[in-house]
């Protein structure tokens, strides 16, 4: 491949990427927040199982130890 062929073929590689635009419209900045609220939400929901699980593994470790 000579180097014409090579410059052509990163140009048209790259026009996609120079296409791209960063001013976002209102959709696009809603769309980010309900993305953001969502992994937000995600996160506290993960927390709240994992100080559940903790709790219920400590009251197992609690009877079993009466039971002992």
């Amino acid at each position: 491949m000579n180097l014409l062929q090579r410059v052509f073929i990163i140009a048209l590689l790259a026009v996609p990427l120079a296409a791209c635009d960063s001013n976002d419209g209102p959709a696009e900045k809603l769309g980010e927040d309900v993305d953001k609220a969502l992994d937000e939400t995600r996160d506290k929901l993960d927390d709240a199982a994992d100080e559940i699980k903790d709790g219920i593994e400590d009251a197992c470790e609690k009877a079993s130890d009466k039971n002992c």
